[in-house]
């Protein structure tokens, strides 16, 4: 009977559409939640390129204050607090310095 419960409840943690878009890191996602993971403390976007973690250990919240009051902090990869992702903070920059210098 506790056999079943278990996999009854690691089925319906598999079958969350958060933790889907953290195994796909699903950019389209960021901004929507942000999950938090037990073992280090930390909070990231659902498109954070760091090592995936263990399922159990992840909790969803819907955004990075409700994290923070948990007792998570932000992610320093993914910057998680920032309105615009790193990478697109990347492509920005790279745009902006090709605009001035193309000659």
């Amino acid at each position: 009977m506790k056999a079943l419960a278990m996999t009854e409840q690691r089925e319906s943690q598999t079958a969350d559409p958060r933790w889907a878009a953290v195994l796909e890191r699903d950019t389209r996602q960021d901004g929507r939640f942000v999950y938090a993971v037990a073992t280090t403390g930390v909070f990231c976007r659902p498109s954070c390129p760091s090592r995936r973690p263990h399922r159990e250990n992840v909790a969803f919240f819907s955004g990075p204050e409700e994290a923070e009051r948990a007792g998570y902090r932000a992610c320093r990869r993914c910057s998680p607090k920032s309105a615009v992702a790193p990478m697109e903070r990347t492509v920005r920059r790279a745009c902006a310095y090709l605009d001035e210098h193309l000659d």
